[in-house]
C-alpha cells in the first residue's frame, strides 16, 4: 500500500489522493470518468435485459456515474434539496428512533446488532427525507438489496432475471414517488427535488429526479448499516476504546472519522480513462477501466501514521477517503456522520457493558465494494447483570 505518485513520477505524493479523486491534482474529468461506476460487474443475461425493458426501468446517467456539465447540473439541483439544514434537522428523529430500538431491541442477552438496530435504522432515517410512508420500508429495502447484487454482485441467470425484476418494481415506485411530489409537494427532500432549479431556472426532468431518488434509496442506508455496523464491531473489539467513549462521549466524532478511514463501507470504486494517461509508471490506453482502492489508500503509511492500528484519538483521521473528494465526494456524508455520532452516543450511553459474543465467525457479502457483516452478535449486560 504505497503512497499514490502523480503520473510520470517516482516521487511519492502522499497528501494527494488517487488520481480519479483529486480534480486539482489529477485533471479530474478531463483525464477520467465516471461512466463505468454502476455498471453490472457482469452483463446481465437476456432474460435479466428482457425484465428491465419491460418493466419500464430507463435510468439516466445524472450523479454517480455521470460527468461534467450533465452531473454539475444535476448535483448542484440536489445540493439544493439535501441542505445541511435538512439534514440538522434530522438528528431529534435520528436519536429518538435509535433510543426507541436500543431499549426495545437490545433486551436479550445475545443480540444480533444489524437484526435489532443498524439495518433498519439508516433506512427509517432515509426514507423520511425523501418522503417514503412507513408501510412502505420493508420493501423499498428490500429492492435495495437486490440492486447491489444486480451491480456489484455475481449470480446465476435465473437470480439475474428475479433481481432485474426487482430493480424495475423499485424504478416504478420511484417514478410513482416524485409524480405524487410534482403533484402534491410536502415537507421532503423529493418534493424540494423535483422543483428546485439550476442556473437557467430548469428543473430536473422526470427522468433524472427518478434516477436520483433510485440512487438515495440504495446508497443512503446501505453504506450507513454498514459502517454502524462497522463500528460496533471495531469499538467493541477492543473494550478499553469502547470504555473511553463511553467516558468521554466527545471523543465519538473523531472515532468515527478514524472508523471510516480504518473500515470503510466502500474500500473500492470505478473510473474509466477518457485518455491515454500514465499512473505510478504504469501506461493506461483510452477507455481503460481503473479500479480505485479506496480502502489501501486509506492505509497509506506515507499519509498515517501506523496506519494498520486503529486510534479513535487520531488527529488527522478525517484526511480519509471515503466519502471521495471533489466533484463526486459523497452527498450524503454529513447525515452519514450525524447518524453515526448519535446512534454511538445512544448506544454508549445506554449499554456501557455492551460486549462482542465470543468465537463468531463473520460473513460478508460477496460485493465488489461494499463491506460489512452481514450479522453480528453482541452480548447485553442491563443492570449490572
Amino acid at each position: 500500500m504505497g503512497a499514490w505518485r502523480r503520473p510520470g513520477s517516482d516521487t511519492p505524493d502522499h497528501r494527494q489522493a488517487p488520481p480519479s479523486l483529486h480534480a486539482e491534482a489529477w485533471g479530474g474529468t478531463t483525464v477520467y470518468s465516471a461512466a463505468n461506476t454502476l455498471a453490472p460487474i457482469h452483463p446481465p443475461c437476456p432474460h435479466a435485459q428482457a425484465a428491465l425493458q419491460q418493466g419500464g426501468f430507463r435510468s439516466v446517467p445524472t450523479l454517480t456515474n455521470a460527468d461534467p456539465p450533465q452531473h454539475t447540473r444535476a448535483r448542484r439541483i440536489a445540493n439544493a434539496a439535501f441542505t445541511l439544514g435538512r439534514v440538522a434537522q434530522m438528528e431529534e428523529f435520528i436519536r429518538a428512533t435509535a433510543a426507541r430500538l436500543i431499549d426495545e431491541r437490545l433486551q436479550a442477552r445475545h443480540v444480533d446488532i444489524v437484526r435489532a438496530l443498524t439495518w433498519e435504522l439508516p433506512m427509517l432515517v432515509i426514507f423520511k427525507i425523501l418522503g417514503i410512508p412507513d408501510e412502505d420500508v420493508p420493501r423499498v429495502k428490500a429492492w435495495g438489496g437486490d440492486r447491489l447484487r444486480f451491480m456489484f454482485g455475481r449470480s446465476e441467470e435465473a437470480e439475474q432475471t428475479r433481481v432485474a425484476e426487482g430493480m424495475a418494481a423499485f424504478w416504478r415506485y420511484t417514478e410513482a414517488l416524485a409524480a405524487d411530489r410534482r403533484e402534491r409537494p410536502r415537507d421532503d427532500f423529493t418534493s424540494e427535488l423535483v422543483r428546485a432549479t439550476d442556473a437557467t431556472g430548469q428543473t430536473l426532468t422526470h427522468v433524472e429526479a427518478c434516477t436520483i431518488l433510485f440512487g438515495l434509496l440504495l446508497a443512503g442506508h446501505e453504506t450507513t448499516t454498514n459502517l454502524l455496523t462497522n463500528g460496533v464491531r471495531r469499538f467493541l473489539a477492543q473494550h478499553s476504546i469502547w470504555e473511553e467513549l463511553c467516558a468521554s462521549p466527545a471523543l465519538i466524532p473523531n472515532a468515527v472519522e478514524e472508523l471510516l478511514r480504518f473500515d470503510s463501507s466502500v474500500v473500492m470504486w470505478r473510473r474509466k480513462t477518457k485518455a491515454p494517461t500514465r499512473v505510478h509508471n504504469v501506461d493506461l490506453p483510452a477507455e481503460a477501466n481503473v479500479l480505485l482502492l479506496i480502502g489501501a489508500a486509506n492505509r497509506d503509511p506515507e499519509v498515517f501514521d501506523d496506519p494498520d492500528r486503529f486510534d479513535p484519538r487520531r488527529v488527522n483521521a478525517r484526511d480519509h477517503l471515503s466519502f471521495g473528494k471533489g466533484n463526486h465526494l459523497c452527498l450524503g456524508a454529513p447525515l452519514a456522520r450525524l447518524e453515526a455520532k448519535v446512534v454511538f452516543e445512544e448506544l454508549t450511553r445506554r449499554l456501557p457493558d455492551l460486549r462482542l459474543a465470543p468465537d463468531q465467525k463473520l460473513e460478508f457479502p460477496d460485493y465488489l465494494a461494499f463491506r460489512g457483516p452481514i450479522s453480528l452478535e453482541v452480548e447485553v449486560a442491563r443492570d449490572g447483570r
